[in-house]
């Protein structure tokens, strides 16, 4: 669900905690089943809308929200 406070919607919010964990773009396709274009378009998508700029940015958003990948 979105909100003010977190306006992803839930595939951006995996793309986000994914991000979190380290992966790279190549990699959460692969374990997504998404091609790696997606990938980077929802990473775009993701810094757009939480006004971040780069992916460093989207981890610590993501731990402070302790969104955590799964192992």
């Amino acid at each position: 669900m979105r909100t003010e406070a977190d306006p992803l919607t839930g595939r951006e919010r995996e793309i986000a905690t994914l991000v979190a964990g380290a992966l790279s773009n190549r990699q959460i396709a692969h374990r997504l089943v998404l091609s790696e274009r997606t990938v980077e378009s929802h990473v775009r998508s993701v810094l757009a809308k939480l006004g971040l700029a780069n992916r460093t940015e989207v981890a610590a958003w993501a731990h402070r929200r302790g969104l955590t990948p799964p192992r």
